[in-house]
Order: structure tokens, then C-alpha cells, then sequence
């Protein structure tokens, strides 16, 4: 394979003048990046600071170094008529009880081919268990979200683990002492690293101070006023504030008063026009919702130098807190769950003969019916979701928000909602350390996104949008560290300050990184301090734009891992392909390549 000895890069840099943002972009067009040394391995580049891009390999299922199972089946389900929530959930449940094996699985529960239909949620909440089908065609497994036309039904239809937090022990704090620890390092200083040992699970701690977050503007957004209704002061419970809808939204908001606040503290505080019909919307970044918790693993200790498996995917600035490592534990965490050869459909309105879910001429209306296919929940480790095909939910087919899953070769047919904000998300990623790839999307507004406070690093490679509503990329409130390699969008890229959007995006995204990239433009920029990158990246028909090797996220898995961990990820044929996409007409089969 040719190798380019060389990467251009775009780097984003940021200058604040007086109370505004100016966003410029200076291109070094002759800068390095990395090159490929003689054995055929990335070598990278390091800035004044010792920044660099950051190797992206730890992602998914155990971070590549195990091939996603094939579960034995223990359980099996036929079709029947009627309601079949409680009958998939017993098996699910019955399932969870069963002895795990050496690599903590019990087994898998397949529903043969044919109809299922579930007007409640599942719900998978036992380590080491699978739901499989017969297939993600029309002829396979078809598992149907009923209800439409009430906000009950407006729910997630399979979700896994349970959503709690990890628990951080605060007496095993050490701080890092290095005045700057770059982008892209595994290694740092502690004050003491006497209690730690090579294979401990810590976090990585980065703080979000008031002078962080008004170096890169986000203490001082717009204001936004929009009318609200229905109001309520809630004086009395456990969660005293102020509740209000916002007009031309059903989702209830609200404001709570802070433990001490009296109720006249409160109400000042609560950014309300004089005659209480409008509200301001934004909300300035406050220090301490912006922390970050990146979980890692000890390889080495020297000393008090210590050294983790995933790199850091943002810079620690003594001056601007620094940063610290704690042991945690996970009480809870959902592991080794899997989800694959499915096809999963969301009623949203009256079906006929001819339309079963609902009126076409409803998809860009209706609301009230299932909104995610697909969650991994926060506190899930090492689970996946293969070969997977939805239509006509809301939100998502697939939102990733635990650690270390894989996402592939799933298909979004499309959506059934109003084609505005909170919605037609197909594939999101709200976690650290996920992979997805070999994915399609149809008419999303934003097909291939990360969420807020996205600690990373997380990657979308070789994945396709079609008739796409929106951009791609960080979508708000700080993702870091994100790849998108051999991601083609019929909308623009992006990675930028969004300002007062929505109720205070801020930053959407930093670290980011456009690798062979196909789309109509590229709005990238990057905080103060942060680093962006565009690399052979640009328009279908613009030459010279591709770089050697074809993908830097599966170049990285060989170099760390060797050929035998590429080829778990990606057949041959996959990787030769990539950036023709010539597999999604094979993927698609029987489907419609166009919504």
C-alpha cells in the first residue's frame, strides 16, 4: 500500500477581543501532522506544547483487541399475536439469571423470524446477555414499536443497562502536576503515585473552571428570549423551582432553586421578562458542569510518572485547575450485551393495508410514538449492536452513551417527526471510547453526532447520510476528542462555536478530526487552547483531497494492535472499498437507496 510520507493539516485557532468571539482559521498546508516511518507505522508530530492527534485505536468492543461474540442461544421466542412486551421481557429477565462463562456471557434469546409487536419499552438490564433475530431485512425479524397519538408512547423501545453514575472515590485523589499535559499523551505526573498500581482502573479528572470557561466564551452567550406557558414555582418537595413549556415544544423545563437559596434569591435569579411571558433561554456555561471524567486504565507507573492505555484528548493547564486521577467504581455497570440481526420500526400513525405504520404524508409531523430505537445507557461497558435496520423513530435508531461499544453495519431508513431541534438523530454517540462504523443514514438533520460533555475519544468511520437534513459532526456543550474517518454527508461537516443555539451550545466540539471526509463544506474551528483538524477532506469532485492510508482510525488499530485485530474490524474488501462505499448497496439489499 502507498503511504504518504506527509499529512496537511488545518489547524483552528481562536482570539477573543473584548466580549467577542473571532473564529479564524489559519491553514499550514505544509505543516505534519504524522508520517510513516520505515517499519510502515504512524510516526506523530508534536507542536511547541507537545500537542498531537491522538491515537483514536482504543474505541469499541475492548478497545479492538477482542472480536465482538457469537453468543450460544439458550433461548428462543416464535411469533405470536398480540402484545409481546412482557413475553420478550421474561425471556430477557429469565436469561439474566443464567450462569455466565468465562467471558461473563450467559446466552442469547432469538426471536425466529416473523412479527413482534411491543407497545411497552424493553428493557435489558442483566450483564452478559444478547437479543438476536433472524434478520434485519423485510423477510427477517421484525420487532414493531405500537402506539401513536399520546405522549406515553413517546419512549425508548430497547434500552440497555441502567443509567447509573460511576462513583468516584475522593480520598484517592492525587493531582497531576505538570504544569501542561498535551493532547495526545499517556502519560503524566502525579503528586504521589504510591497507592496506585499497573492495571488499576482510574479516572482522569479534568476540572471546568470560571476562568476556563471565559477564556473560550462561553460564560458570556447571547441572550435568546422565546414565550413560555403553563408556569409553575414549585415551593414545596424535592426539587423546588420554576417549571414552564416552551411555546411549540411539549417537553416540560425547568429551573431548580440551590440548597440555601431563598425563594426571593431564586426568583431574581430566574432570567424572566418583566411581564413573565418571555424567558431567556441560554444558559451561561457554570464552572463544574463542564468537569470531565476519563476513564482509563494504569499500564506503567515510574516513580510518580504514570501511564494510561487511552491518550488525553484534552489539554491540563495548572491555570486552569489542572487535573487529578481517582480510583472509581461502577456498582451496576451493564457489561458484555449485545444487540444484532434486527429490524426495528416505530408505528407514529392510523396504519392502512398499504402503510402499516402510518400515513407517509405524516413523517415530517407526527410525534407522539416511539423516539429511540437503541440506548446504551450511561454506566454500560463493551457491548455492540450489529447489523440492525430502523425506520420512523423520532430520535435515534442507535444513542451510544456508555463505554466502549460498537455500533456497525446498521442502517436508518428514516424518521417520523418535525424536522427541527431534538430530533432525527440516527446514530449518536454520548459516551467515551465508542465506535461506530460501516453505518447509513437517511434524512437525519444531524446523522452522525456527538452530544454534550462527551468526554471521548469516539469515532464514526467508512459511514454514509443520504438526503441529509442538517450538518454532521459535535452538535453542542463540548464533545472531545471525535474522528470522523470516510464519513460521506450530503450536508456540510462541522465542529465550531455555536453560540446561544438551542439554550447555550457553546462549543460544540474540540480535538476534532476530519479524516477523508466527503461533503459540501467543512465549518471547523476550535476553542482557545484546542486543536481542529481537516485532513483530505472536501467536495465528492474535488481532486487530490484523499491521503495514504486510506483510513487513519483502522491504520492506528494495525499499528497497535497488528493485522489480525484490523481484520476482526474490517474484511479485506471493506478496506479496499473505503471511501467508494461500494458496500452499502450490498447492505442495503432489498431496501430503497433513497428514502
Amino acid at each position: 500500500m502507498k503511504i504518504s510520507t506527509h499529512l496537511t493539516i488545518c489547524i483552528a485557532l481562536v482570539a477573543l477581543q473584548g466580549s467577542l468571539m473571532a473564529q479564524t482559521i489559519r491553514e499550514k498546508t505544509a505543516s505534519e501532522t504524522c508520517r510513516v516511518d520505515e517499519t510502515g507505522k504512524l510516526v506523530y508530530i508534536k507542536d511547541a506544547k507537545g500537542n498531537r492527534l491522538p491515537d483514536f485505536s482504543h474505541v469499541g468492543y475492548h478497545a479492538g483487541e477482542k472480536a465482538i461474540p457469537d453468543v450460544p442461544v439458550r433461548m428462543t421466542l416464535e411469533p405470536t399475536e398480540g402484545d409481546d412486551t412482557q413475553r420478550i421481557q421474561d425471556a430477557l429477565d429469565k436469561l439474566g439469571k443464567l450462569p455466565q462463562d468465562k467471558n461473563g456471557h450467559r446466552g442469547a434469546l432469538l426471536l425466529r423470524r416473523g412479527v413482534y409487536r411491543v407497545e411497552g419499552a424493553l428493557k435489558m438490564s442483566h450483564s452478559g446477555i444478547v437479543l438476536r433475530g433472524e434478520g434485519s431485512g423485510p423477510d427477517g425479524t421484525l420487532v414493531i414499536a405500537t402506539g401513536y397519538g399520546d405522549f406515553k408512547y413517546k419512549r425508548t423501545l430497547l434500552s440497555v443497562g441502567n443509567g447509573e453514575k460511576i462513583q468516584v472515590d475522593e480520598s484517592s485523589k492525587q493531582a497531576i502536576v505538570d504544569d501542561y499535559v498535551p493532547v495526545g499523551a499517556h502519560t503524566f505526573t502525579v503528586k504521589s503515585a504510591a497507592k496506585y498500581r499497573r492495571g488499576d482502573r482510574i479516572v482522569v479528572f479534568r476540572p471546568s473552571t470560571a476562568e476556563w470557561i471565559s477564556s473560550i466564551g462561553c460564560d458570556k452567550l447571547a441572550a435568546r428570549w422565546a414565550g413560555i406557558r403553563d408556569v409553575r414555582w414549585v415551593k414545596d418537595g424535592k426539587a423546588p423551582g420554576f417549571y414552564y413549556q416552551r411555546l411549540g415544544y411539549d417537553s416540560q423545563y425547568k429551573m431548580l432553586q440551590k440548597v440555601g437559596e431563598s425563594l426571593e434569591e431564586f426568583k431574581k435569579r430566574v432570567p424572566l421578562s418583566e411581564d413573565g411571558k418571555k424567558f431567556d433561554f441560554t444558559r451561561q456555561w457554570q464552572p463544574g458542569e463542564y468537569d470531565f471524567y476519563f476513564e482509563r486504565k494504569i499500564t506503567a507507573i515510574s516513580g510518580n510518572r504514570v501511564t494510561i492505555d487511552a491518550p488525553i484528548v484534552h489539554a491540563m493547564e495548572q491555570k486552569f485547575g489542572g487535573g487529578a486521577i481517582y480510583n472509581y467504581g461502577t456498582p451496576g455497570r451493564v457489561k458484555e450485551v449485545g444487540i444484532e440481526n434486527l429490524r426495528l420500526v416505530s408505528e407514529f400513525d392510523k396504519p392502512t393495508e398499504e402503510h402499516p405504520y402510518g400515513n407517509p404524508r405524516r413523517t415530517g409531523s407526527a410525534e407522539k410514538h416511539a423516539w429511540h430505537a437503541i440506548k446504551l445507557e450511561h454506566n454500560t461497558e463493551n457491548t455492540w449492536v450489529r447489523n440492525v435496520t430502523g425506520n420512523y423513530f423520532g430520535w435515534s435508531l442507535v444513542y451510544a452513551r456508555g463505554k466502549r461499544a460498537t455500533v456497525q453495519d446498521c442502517v436508518n431508513l428514516g424518521h417520523a417527526s418535525q424536522i427541527s431541534g431534538g430530533r432525527r438523530y440516527p446514530f449518536v454517540i454520548d459516551g467515551q471510547l465508542n465506535l461506530m462504523q460501516r453505518c447509513v443514514a437517511f434524512a437525519g438533520r444531524h446523522e452522525f453526532a456527538n452530544q454534550s460533555r462527551t468526554a471521548g475519544p469516539n469515532v464514526f468511520v467508512d459511514c454514509i447520510g443520504f438526503n441529509s437534513k442538517n450538518s454532521a459532526g459535535p452538535h453542542h456543550r463540548y464533545a472531545i476528542g471525535n474522528l470522523y474517518d470516510n464519513v460521506k454527508s450530503k450536508r456540510g461537516m462541522e465542529s465550531r462555536f455555536r453560540g446561544n443555539s438551542g439554550t447555550g451550545h457553546g462549543w460544540a466540539g474540540t480535538q476534532t478530526c476530519f479524516y477523508n471526509c466527503v461533503a459540501p463544506g467543512f465549518n471547523v474551528r476550535a476553542p482557545a487552547g484546542g486543536i481542529s483538524w481537516v485532513l483530505g477532506s472536501g467536495k465528492k469532485d474535488e481532486k487530490g483531497i484523499r491521503l495514504a492510508p486510506t483510513s487513519l482510525y483502522y491504520q492506528q488499530v494495525q499499528d497497535r494492535l497488528g493485522k489480525a485485530a484490523l481484520d476482526r474490524l474490517a474484511t479485506e474488501d471493506q478496506r479496499k472499498q473505503m471511501g467508494t462505499y461500494a458496500w452499502v448497496e450490498d447492505r442495503l439489499g432489498a431496501e430503497k437507496t433513497s428514502p
